[in-house]
Formats: C-alpha cells, structure tokens, sequence
C-alpha cells in the first residue's frame, strides 16, 4: 500500500534514531481456518497454544500475526510498546459473542515479523493495518487502541477525515497512551534512551533485558496479579522470537513521531466525526491522569472515563471494565 506525500513521506526522518528499552478459552467453532506457520520448537506450551489460535495474513510481503474470535459488527484492537495483541485477549474474550474481534501485532511485535530493515513508522504501521483489514474484507470497525497504539489510531482518524482510509471507523475507543507526549512520566532510563547517541549502549543492556522483562512491566500496573505465570511465559517468548529483544531501538523510533505530529494528531481526533470515547487508568505511572483530564479538554466531544485502581497496561490489568466500555459506545450507536 503507498500513501501520498503531503504528511506521510516525512516518516523515514521523522522515525529514525531514538531508542527506548524499557490464551482464552477456544472453541471448535472460533478456532481459525489456518495456524501459524512458524516453526515453534522452541516455544513452551503456552505460546504454542497462543500460536496456534491465530495465524498470519501476508500485507505487503510481511507476515502480520493476527487472532479474530467471533462474527458481527467488527471491532479492531491495537496494542501498545512493548507487547502484543496477547494483550487483548480476555477482553476480546468478553466481547466475541456479539462482534468480530481483531487483534493484530504490528510489525516489530508479538509473532508479526520484525525485519531490521523498516523504519517502524506510525505512517508504515498504520499502512500494514489497512493492509490487513483489506485482506480480512473488513470494511468498517469500531477501533480500539492503547498506548503508542492510540497514535496510530489518530492517524487513522486524520486518514478519514481527508478522506484517504480505506475502511470506515464506525466508532473509536481511546485508552490511556501518550497523546501529548510532553505531559508523559518518563523514567530515567527513557529519559536516557531517548538520545541517538546512547542506542550502541541500549543494545548492550537489551542483550540481557528477557529475563526481568516482565517483572518491568509488572512494575508499572497497578494490578500485576492479572498476569499468570503462563501469561508471563508467553509474554517473554513471544518478545524474544525473531530477536524482538534486539530490536527495540528500531521500533522504539516511533517516538520523535509522536513529538513532531502532536499537533495534526490532536487535530484529527479534536475535529472527528467519529462517535469517540477516552477511558483512562487513573493510576497509570507513565500516561498519568493528568494527561488523560487535559485530552478530554481538548476533545469535548468524547465520552471521558477513569479505572481507578488501574495502572499502565489497561487491556491486561482491566479487560472486563474495558469490554464494559466497549459494549456500552457500540450499545449507544444503536
């Protein structure tokens, strides 16, 4: 898929140089037409019975891991830095009786490929996403999106707006993610990462990151209870296939984007036409609330919400008040 010039063909400067370190239960009638084809010897049970829910959509020469439950009204889920579609697992779980459930791991995540050479733009993840719902024959979604996913999200919007998407959004569903990046927590080591000159000393730590990477993200969730010890496996293999581990200064290189775009971003979901929600968690360390209350400022619009009690990786730590909210905006569309 190619996009025009007049905002997109900024991605490859834009994107480059800034690093950052930092299953449910199957039927026989959801289960998908193909598994995965991925050699997954290495894999311990749990990933392999994650692998083998979904399967991969070839978009653009790229294989997209992506797992769908359910027939009705589709709704699109996109995840965030560092993780995966796994993420939204057991919120699709609560909604799949009633819609077509998507999840997808973009490019560089989960069990997508994550080649070295790409630039790991919003503008290319937003491209493969559009990619993959052709290819699916989804032609309108209700979109849902968390963390760096909600910056793809409003790109989205922007692409509707001047009329260049090529699916409808139906309706939109924003949670907490660092739309106004200047108002985010960072930790030092972020803050340290965030230096094109640091990325040969990044590599050397992300060498050594798999084993505590969980216990990381357990750090920023209010409810890190939420993760079994299955879940946690998952969540570290599925980081380490392809070397994911190795390639984060590549993917992280997203992040300049999301200073340099703020404000066309923020246009695009302050002007939509897009029925839209905000559901913050009000305990997150890093989007912290106070920039969830001054988005909702900027978007009068919106439906606004808080989780309190709910720390950074929302779809894991609250997936049914997250379903809830879902089933209410799609409910309120009629």
């Amino acid at each position: 898929m190619t996009t025009d010039f007049s905002r997109r063909q900024l991605l490859s400067t834009a994107g480059a140089g800034i690093a950052l370190a930092g299953c449910a239960r199957l039927t026989t009638s959801d289960a998908p037409s193909q598994t995965a084809a991925i050699p997954d010897s290495g894999f311990s049970t749990p990933t392999r019975t994650w692998l083998a829910s979904g399967r991969h959509v070839n978009v653009d020469g790229h294989r997209v891991f992506t797992y769908e439950r359910g027939r009705g009204p589709s709704i699109v889920f996109i995840h965030g830095f560092p993780t995966s579609g796994f993420d939204w697992r057991d919120t699709i779980a609560k909604l799949s009786d009633d819609f077509h459930c998507i999840a997808f791991d973009q490019l560089g995540y989960g069990l997508s490929d994550k080649p070295r050479r790409w630039s790991y733009s919003l503008f290319q993840q937003a491209d493969i996403l559009e990619g993959l719902l052709k290819n699916l024959g989804v032609n309108a979604a209700h979109v849902v999106s968390h963390d760096v996913g909600t910056s793809l999200h409003t790109e989205l919007l922007a692409r509707q707006a001047e009329g260049t998407l090529s699916f409808t959004m139906r309706a939109a569903t924003f949670l907490n993610g660092s739309m106004i990046k200047s108002m985010a927590s960072l930790t030092e080591f972020q803050k340290n990462m965030e230096v094109p000159s640091r990325i040969p000393e990044a590599r050397k730590l992300l060498a050594q990151m798999l084993p505590g990477y969980v216990d990381s993200l357990k750090q920023l969730m209010a409810r890190p209870e939420r993760l079994s010890a299955a879940d946690e496996t998952v969540m570290r293999e599925i980081m380490a296939y392809q070397d994911g581990h190795l390639n984060i200064p590549s993917v992280y290189s997203y992040v300049r984007e999301r200073y340099i775009h703020t404000d066309t971003w923020l246009d695009a979901i302050s002007k939509t036409r897009v029925p839209i929600q905000i559901v913050w968690a009000a305990a997150d360390p890093v989007a912290v609330v106070a920039m969830g209350r001054a988005l909702a400022g900027k978007v009068p619009q919106a439906k606004y919400s808080e989780l309190s009690g709910v720390g950074h990786f929302t779809p894991i730590e609250a997936p049914d008040e997250v379903a809830l909210a879902i089933r209410r905006m799609e409910h309120a569309q009629g």
